[in-house]
């Protein structure tokens, strides 16, 4: 099975909120929580900000109504409005700052080396949900024998939130689309063959086929009376 090709290319803003604006509540709610959950664990797994600071990351925020100014909203100490919030606590004094990604260099004097690493990581991240929703706006989805048979399993194996994304009909990642569907196929390969096992053949030696030859031949001549 060819696995399907992608080209890496980043959403207009305007082309990311058209696509947002088709998802169901549910898909909408599926991906907040998964990119807090890829955000948190992008400080709390990789430990970017190492021991060059005193700054330590202790939260971070998801602005949902920011593509709707009436709601709630999240900004930085700066005053500025945010989508993503960073909460970083420094160690010696236990202040707080409540920051979007391009002032940690402002407001805590963050290296520029690590804030360089910083942005590519989040660029990368939000690469993966572009991706996402370039993918369902082309309708890519499980069919429904696959995904059933997948919400059975243990999805462990595959990248985090692959049964949140399914039950809601999320487009997966290429990879695991990839696995999901060879598991699949090994799986139906596996039940065909346990409805219909094949029958052992009894191995003839020579000597008895040269009997039944025999045999074919002597009643072929009775046939005729020879």
């Amino acid at each position: 099975m060819k696995k399907e090709q992608t080209k890496k290319t980043v959403l207009s803003k305007e082309e990311r909120q058209r696509i947002w604006q088709l998802l169901t509540p549910a898909q909408q709610a599926v991906l907040n929580e998964h990119v807090r959950y890829r955000q948190t664990s992008l400080f709390t797994n990789s430990n970017l900000l190492g021991e060059s600071t005193d700054w330590e990351f202790v939260a971070y925020q998801l602005n949902e109504n920011y593509d709707n100014v009436q709601g709630e909203q999240l900004f930085c100490d700066c005053g500025r409005r945010l989508k993503h919030q960073y909460m970083l606590q420094n160690q010696t004094s236990g202040k707080i700052l409540k920051l979007g990604i391009s002032h940690f260099a402002d407001h805590a004097q963050i290296p520029e080396p690590i804030m360089r690493q910083l942005q590519t990581q989040i660029h990368q991240l939000n690469f993966g949900l572009d991706e996402t929703l370039r993918r369902y706006r082309r309708g890519v989805k499980l069919n429904p024998a696959v995904k059933t048979w997948l919400l059975a399993q243990d999805t462990h194996s595959y990248s985090p939130f692959t049964r949140e994304y399914a039950e809601v009909d999320l487009p997966l990642t290429v990879e695991d689309t990839y696995a999901i569907r060879n598991a699949f196929a090994r799986f139906e390969r596996q039940q065909l063959k346990a409805a219909h096992p094949v029958v052992k053949r009894t191995r003839r030696t020579k000597k008895v086929k040269q009997a039944e030859n025999q045999a074919k031949v002597n009643l072929y001549l009775k046939a005729f009376d020879w």
